[in-house]
């Protein structure tokens, strides 16, 4: 919780990192273990997100979308890394092993003009999208940075942008979102329920993140910063 007013809170000036858990379930020993790495070894001030301390977080006039009960644990997820570096701005990292100190990223990003920074991402990390432009994107993938570890400034062109096109894709999903909620964490069109049949649940796995995120990365790929703030890959789960 931030210690000053919440709408003066900057998680750049305060070197802050972002965490999420937005289920119910239990972290496993391997979640634990990368959780600890990330308090442990980035050197700066963590705040875990959950759903015992996300009141905290949310702003005054400024409230959750209303589909945010009906998402998934990974969409609840995708929603509130794109609400917070919004409204707060600092550095997100998914529960992985790192061993990266991360004052040196913050002090890059904000003795620039640029608007966010992150390790440049992977060729395999790109979403897939359809057409021309889903080919130049996979194609530009060194001019963007990853989705899983990384630092915006707050109240950007940028997080406007992004906060803007997330809810209005919920806008459009919710009555949907409301009728079929997830069931489970990982729930996403179409995948096969434990009863054998295909989940109602109206978003594809990456429409709320890398299919909106992605795009606009691309288009504000001159206002970013490219630095090895990356996580360990491997096994998490």
């Amino acid at each position: 919780m931030p210690s000053q007013s919440s709408q003066d809170f900057d998680g750049i000036q305060g070197r802050t990192v972002f965490c999420l858990w937005t289920g119910n379930e239990v972290m496993s020993p391997n979640r634990i273990q990368a959780l600890w790495s990330i308090y442990s070894q980035t050197g700066c001030p963590v705040a875990l997100v959950n759903a015992n301390t996300l009141e905290e977080w949310v702003l005054p006039g400024h409230p959750l979308h209303a589909a945010y009960p009906s998402l998934s644990a990974t969409h609840k997820a995708d929603y509130l890394r794109c609400y917070l570096m919004h409204h707060y701005g600092g550095g997100y990292t998914d529960i992985k092993i790192t061993t990266k100190k991360w004052r040196q990223f913050f002090d890059l990003l904000e003795q620039s003009d640029k608007m966010a920074l992150g390790y440049t991402e992977l060729p395999n990390g790109v979403v897939r999208l359809d057409g021309e432009f889903g080919e130049r994107l996979r194609q530009s993938h060194a001019d963007l940075i990853g989705l899983c570890a990384f630092i915006f400034r707050k109240r950007s062109p940028l997080t406007t942008a992004w906060l803007e096109r997330t809810e209005a894709l919920l806008d459009v999903k919710l009555e949907a979102l409301q009728r079929h909620p997830a069931v489970h964490p990982q729930d996403q069109s179409g995948v096969i329920l434990p009863d054998g049949t295909p989940s109602p649940y109206p978003l594809r796995w990456v429409e709320l993140l890398g299919e909106i995120l992605h795009p606009l990365l691309y288009e504000f790929r001159a206002e970013l910063l490219h630095a090895p703030i990356e996580p360990f890959f491997g096994s998490y789960r």
